[in-house]
């Protein structure tokens, strides 16, 4: 615990510390108001199989015999999100569906088997965020729910059938307040790199000033709020009305192919990812309850629940130090107190759980198409293990992490991907001392 705390005091410590060295104020820049709808699909199928007619030798003398072997995945996910952000208020609504059935037979000499496998999940996450005092006091509602289901069964020649399931339930409502606002500034570093590349290919007609990359960024915000179902029109529409603004604006008189292949490129092929300038200390009380059924071949379901009341309290900080850097920062400490339990899946659930974590870590994007992140962070937190049938102590454990991405945009076709993270413990289930590394590295290639 005492690890914790130190931790924390250095890292609010070091905020004074957080500069802003660039050609303009941010603090200025407010973003504007924001809605959007999102809906996205994923289906995936796959599968193998094969059948052959194989010879064996018997007591009977030589015979063959058909084997067969059959596998498939299928998988569907439904994604939706819808953000409304105003001055006043911020709503936020998450929903994901994920459904997966995986299939197999096999059929051998004297033997068949078949296996079913259906996965059914859902979660929805929503909040809504009132500011008592535009970017200062605010008060929160939250919402969350969880559920997945999961079933098993076998079928084999001459032997009984086994089937068994499983069905997890969470739900949450709180109540949170806090002060501070974060501010959405993609768009306005989008905004930045086309102005700053135009002025310095002298494709501007007058000198660029701060408010102007205010406005701009500001239409560009509005812009990519409206919905096209073409993507073709899409673009058309946009770099048009781009194009009308800064006409407006007198930023822009003679046009050329330079200015046009420029403001193209930086639009339809940069790399900007989400990046946001601000501070938010929240705390928040949260209700919760849960519900595990487990129902073993051929036995009674075994029903479980459990309800606590969760504590949070966490500071989040951003900083935008120039157009190409960015500082991080994010405290959490969290508690669960148990109100009641029944069941054996939640029989070592402990009468408060503590969480600790804090993570810093520096964004970097030199240009419009890379972008370099890494972040070192400290976690320490009650270690349970739940549905066990004898009692296990829970123990304290601390964990430090590292983390480096990076990504590399050439062009619509090739992109470069990478991914470092190590993480160290003091100890785990039957271990002391893990150390764990992994490593991703990508390339992307579309020939069409």
């Amino acid at each position: 615990m005492r690890t914790t705390l130190t931790l924390f005091c250095i890292l609010v410590a070091s905020l004074p510390g957080f500069s802003q060295d660039k050609n303009f104020d941010l603090s200025k820049y407010k973003f504007p108001d924001y809605k959007r709808h999102e809906l996205e699909f994923n289906l995936n199928s796959s599968g193998s199989g094969h059948r052959r007619t194989q010879e064996m030798s018997t007591n009977d003398g030589d015979t063959s015999f058909v084997s067969s072997n059959f596998n498939s995945n299928s998988s569907i996910d439904i994604n939706y999100q819808f953000n409304h952000l105003t001055r006043k208020r911020i709503d936020y609504l998450s929903s994901q569906f994920s459904g997966k059935y995986e299939y197999s037979s096999n059929k051998g000499y004297e033997s068949k088997s078949k296996n079913y496998y259906p996965q059914i999940s859902w979660f929805l996450d929503g909040s809504r965020r009132y500011y008592i005092k535009e970017d200062k006091f605010f008060l929160e509602g939250l919402a969350n729910l969880n559920y997945w289901f999961d079933e098993s069964k076998r079928t084999f020649t001459n032997v009984d059938d086994t089937k068994s399931n499983q069905k997890y339930f969470k739900v949450s409502v709180g109540f949170g307040a806090g002060t501070g606002r974060m501010e959405k500034v993609s768009d306005l570093w989008q905004t930045y790199y086309i102005l700053e590349k135009l002025k310095d290919q002298k494709s501007l007609s007058r000198a660029l000033e701060e408010k102007d990359i205010f406005e701009v960024a500001t239409f560009v915000s509005k812009l990519k709020n409206k919905r096209f179902f073409d993507a073709r029109l899409q673009k058309i529409a946009e770099l048009t009305a781009l194009d009308s603004v800064l006409h407006n604006l007198g930023l822009v008189a003679d046009t050329d192919i330079a200015y046009f292949t420029t403001l193209n490129d930086y639009w339809s092929y940069g790399n900007f990812p989400d990046r946001e300038s601000g501070k938010i200390l929240k705390f928040w009380l949260s209700p919760e309850y849960s519900m595990h059924s487990k129902k073993p071949n051929k036995a009674s379901t075994e029903f479980s629940n459990k309800t606590s009341l969760v504590s949070n309290i966490s500071f989040n900080c951003a900083k935008q130090l120039n157009l190409f850097w960015e500082r991080k920062l994010n405290i959490l400490i969290s508690n669960e107190t148990l109100i009641d339990t029944t069941g054996e899946y939640y029989n070592n659930s402990p009468a408060n759980l503590l969480y600790t974590g804090a993570n810093i870590g520096y964004g970097f994007y030199p240009d419009s198409r890379t972008s370099i992140s890494g972040y070192i962070g400290y976690s320490g937190y009650n270690r349970v293990i739940l549905n066990s049938s004898s009692e296990i102590p829970n123990s304290w454990t601390n964990a430090v992490y590292l983390n480096f991405s990076g990504y590399y945009y050439l062009s619509p076709q090739l992109q470069i991907t990478g991914n470092l993270s190590m993480n160290y413990s003091d100890k785990g289930y039957n271990e002391i001392n893990p150390f764990y590394m992994n490593y991703n590295l990508g390339l992307r290639y579309a020939i069409f």
